[in-house]
């Protein structure tokens, strides 16, 4: 893979570019944002690019032996530490430090990408600082973290600092479109649903889980507009059976009742997340007052609130489907 093949963060890649280009690279990089906004991918490419003896810049050469070595994952020139737990602890960072007084073997430099950064324990962090201050020539470090504030000050003024933002919903789709074409279920929903984090939207398109998930949600929803149809206690036995997923249930809840309240408030119908469910939103949007819908969104962004805050899981789900069941008023 190569930059050309990475979808969106012009201004992170040609920045990078520039600096290959130029030869003057940095000893240490911070990329930073969203989880799945293509972080680890983008550091694996500008790795794969300092690593190879080709006279490209913006490709690797793929013929020399640090490339051919990098791409069967061998290059000992490259390392990856990471969390194999809940942290990254001081012995990793000690590991790294014992690794970085050797001279390259096949590179003109050595590169160590620490994956989630902000995993790394307080010690971790200033352990590290000490390679950071007096780098090897040869050594060029790259940190990746989603929570950019959980690493020390005085590491993130050691750095190069890449922002990573969240892609367009046209970025999203057309990959999605190029990677399944017309086969995958609910690309539109997925486009939107993945608010521009290309790795959440390629998670969802490739499981059949979530597709399977999302009907029967919907289904639930359509039910309970119609109070006749479900009690609270059979509903809760499928928020029971999928407590592991219940963050994705709550916001596919909530796209929906938003969905409703575009169709009621504005009657936009191409603004809608859920566009292939534009038949079953438009034709029950009318049985909704303004006020009950929001009152809805509500009800479902408190009880997420409350089981995020360790309330009665059980609790939590009955008291918000017996108020999205109650009768518009």
């Amino acid at each position: 893979m190569d930059f050309n093949a990475i979808v969106g963060q012009e201004e992170v890649i040609g920045s990078l570019k520039g600096a290959i280009k130029s030869s003057k690279i940095g000893h240490a990089y911070m990329f930073y944002g969203p989880k799945g906004i293509g972080k680890s991918t983008v550091a694996r490419v500008f790795a794969g690019l300092l690593l190879c003896n080709g006279n490209y810049s913006n490709v690797s050469c793929k013929e020399c032996p640090p490339c051919l070595m990098y791409n069967e994952g061998s290059n000992p020139d490259f390392h990856i530490i990471e969390s194999s737990g809940a942290s990254i602890g001081v012995e990793d960072i000690r590991k790294l430090q014992s690794d970085v007084i050797i001279r390259p073997m096949y590179s003109q430099r050595k590169v160590y990408l620490i994956r989630d950064a902000d995993k790394m324990t307080v010690q971790a962090q200033n352990s590290l600082l000490k390679t950071l201050e007096e780098p090897p020539e040869y050594t060029v470090i790259i940190l990746t973290a989603s929570n950019y504030d959980a690493l020390l000050e005085t590491i993130r003024s050691r750095v190069l600092k890449y922002s990573f933002k969240k892609n367009s919903y046209s970025e999203v789709k057309n990959l999605l479109e190029a990677r399944f074409g017309g086969r995958l279920k609910g690309l539109d929903f997925i486009a939107s649903y993945s608010d521009g984090i290309v790795g959440t939207a390629l998670e969802l398109a490739g499981s059949d889980d979530f597709v399977l998930l999302r009907e029967k949600v919907v289904e639930i929803i359509v039910k309970l507009m119609d109070s006749r149809l479900l009690s609270v206690f059979e509903i809760y036995d499928f928020f029971e059976a999928n407590k592991n997923n219940v963050d994705t249930i709550f916001n596919i809840m909530l796209s929906f009742y938003r969905d409703l309240l575009v169709v009621k408030g504005s009657g936009k119908e191409k603004m809608l997340i859920n566009s292939d469910k534009k038949d079953i939103i438009v034709s029950n949007a009318p049985g909704f007052s303004i006020s009950k819908l929001i009152a809805n969104i509500e009800t479902i962004e408190a009880a997420h609130k409350n089981i995020k805050q360790n309330a009665n899981y059980q609790l939590s789900i009955e008291v918000m489907l017996m108020k999205l069941q109650e009768e518009d008023h």
